[in-house]
This record gives structure tokens, sequence and C-alpha cells, in this order.
């Protein structure tokens, strides 16, 4: 039979020896709490078998929102690793941020960008910057110039989340592309397609920034035994047209998959090719070929979305047990004609 048996939040204080509301902020993580008086209602609450009511922390949040406010809500768009003149012209940055404005928007809340690497910026300066105007939530986007970063503030002020897969100190929630399970799917419709030496071309700092994830799911899906499948794939493509069709042709390639933005030119001819039965783009749609991505934008909303959450359950902090949310790619054929015009290519 269920334990029914029901503890207050006021029993609670009372064995903490602590007022009510301070004991409410204590098991809500609030930083207005030093960390013994915590820690000593937390192990109140645990011997009592407190447990919170999601439906009364919902509309208690729902009463705070509901109260008359002289401005809306605000979220921080921090670029890391990011130069101004460049942030928006990197083509999934682009949608990202574009995303994240527009989903902020639908949740009532506004947003304000900022960049780390501005001059005369430095992490402690945006804290306070962030701190003086009553901005709680953050998203980060994935660093732009740098495999990996570190921000070093007061993460008690603050609600966080990462966006993509690069090395973040310290550890918070992040919403990333699913990138071995992208290319997994990708390699299922190639030997469904008759493919049977597939081959790829990965852009090594994405490589890196997804800790080797694509080339896993290559080897291990790869119609060949994996050991065979280790030599069908190398860093980006030559520049020579007459070296990517040498390579083509002495690994006898039926089928290409492309984790990099090659020019609609080298896409054109490599079309034209009879031996490659399938062309797939893991990175900006390409005219006439297959493409399994995820939308940017998909990607920047669930992670307001996931800041959100967090305010709503009054989380600041870094979190004990960081949580990262994998979405998973759409496979589409993309007409000549439809295909957008990307921002920033990269050979």
């Amino acid at each position: 039979m269920a334990d029914n048996k029901f503890c207050s939040i006021a029993q609670v204080a009372s064995e903490a020896g602590v007022a009510k509301s301070t004991a409410s902020l204590a098991l809500r993580g609030s930083y207005r709490v030093d960390p013994e008086t915590a820690a000593r209602v937390k192990a109140a609450a645990e011997r009592l078998g407190y447990r919170s009511d999601p439906r009364v922390g919902s509309l208690m949040a729902r009463i705070r929102r509901a109260r008359a406010v002289t401005s809306r809500e605000r979220l921080a768009f921090v670029w890391v690793a990011a130069w101004r003149e460049e942030r928006l012209k990197d083509w999934f940055s682009s949608l990202v941020y574009a995303g994240a404005k527009r989903r902020t928007e639908e949740v009532g809340c506004a947003l304000e960008e900022f960049l780390l690497d501005d001059e005369g910026m430095t992490p402690a300066r945006l804290e306070k910057i962030l701190v003086t105007r009553g901005i709680t939530g953050v998203v980060f986007s994935s660093p732009l110039h740098a495999i990996e970063a570190k921000v070093s503030w007061n993460w008690s002020h603050f609600s966080s989340v990462l966006i993509g897969s690069s090395n973040f100190d310290p550890s918070l929630h992040r919403v990333a592309e699913h990138h071995y399970r992208n290319l997994w799917m990708a390699m299922d419709r190639l030997r469904a397609a008759g493919c049977r030496r597939p081959v790829v071309a990965l852009f090594e700092r994405h490589h890196l920034r997804h800790h080797g994830a694509q080339r896993a799911a290559f080897v291990e899906h790869h119609p060949l035994s994996p050991r065979q499948a280790l030599g069908l794939w190398r860093f980006g493509l030559p520049e020579r047209r007459e070296e990517v069709l040498a390579w083509l042709t002495k690994t006898r390639a039926d089928g290409l998959i492309l984790g990099m933005n090659p020019p609609d030119e080298m896409i054109e001819w490599l079309r034209a090719q009879p031996q490659l039965k399938v062309i797939v783009t893991l990175d900006v749609p390409k005219p006439g070929v297959a493409c399994m991505r995820v939308d940017p934008g998909r990607i920047a909303a669930s992670a307001v979305d996931m800041v959100m959450a967090q305010l709503h359950r009054n989380e600041r902090g870094v979190p004990e047990h960081p949580t990262t949310l994998f979405l998973e790619g759409e496979w589409s054929e993309v007409p000549a004609r439809d295909a957008p015009e990307p921002l920033n290519p990269k050979c």
C-alpha cells in the first residue's frame, strides 16, 4: 500500500529551526540562503520525507507571472568565442539566434544579446550587467572560434543552458544535435538505396567539437566491417576536382556523406558522377542532394524552453547532474531551386 503521509513545508521549517520562507527558498536552491542553512533544511526534508507538490509550484509560478509588471522578463543570449561582425554570418549561428529570439517572444519574454569577446567585456563585467538588469535566464551559444570555453562568475544568480557539444567549464544543461544518431540514420538511407561502399568527408573542427561522434557512427554502421570502413573516411575534400575524383575512384565509393559545406559548383559535378547513388549533407542543405540535419532554430527553441523550466522551478547555479537534450535530424530532399543560400560557406 502506498505511503500517503503528508509533510508540509512548515514542518520542515520547524524541524530545521528556520522560518517557513527560508525553508522554501532553501529547497528551491536560492542563493539567498547560505549553504550551511540550506544543507540543514534539505536534511530535515529528507528525514521527514517531504516532497514538493508540482501542481502547487505550477500554480505559484502562474500567480507570479500574472502580477502587474512594467516590462517583460528578459533572457540573455551570450555569444561565446564570437566576434561581433561575424556572429550572424555563420549559417548555423544565424538560425540559432533567430530561433532563440522567436521562442522568447512566443513565451512572452524578450531576448538581449551579449558578446563575451566584445572589447572591454569580461565574464565578471557581464555578470554585473545581467544582475543589475534583473536577467537570470541565460542561453550560451556554441563557441564559434574555440573547441572549448570557460566562464567564471557567480553561477548562483542564473539559470543557464548551453547550445552544442563543445566542452564548457562548468558543466551546464545543454541542447545539441544528435550527431551520432543523425549519421547512423543517413547510413541506413544509403544502405537502403543499395550503397555498399559509402564514404564520408568530415569537417575536422566539427569532428573535434562533437567528440568524434560522426566518425564513430560511420564506422559502426557501415555495410562493411569496422576495420574496412576506417579507410573510407577523411577530413574535408581537396580543392581540385581531379583529386576528389581520384579519391572516389580509389575507395570505389558508391555513396557520399558530406559533413562540411562544399561550394555549389562542387556539388554539381559530384552529382554528375554515375557511381554515386546517393549524396547527403549533414551541415548546410545543398541544391539537388539529400540532407540529414536538425533545424538550428529548433535547437535554440529547446534551449530557451530549458531555461524557462529552470526559472519556473527557481533552479539556479551549476547543476549537480547536468542534462543533455539531443535532437534528431530529419531526412529531406532539397530541390535545386529551393536550397538556401549559405551565409558563410566552408569548403
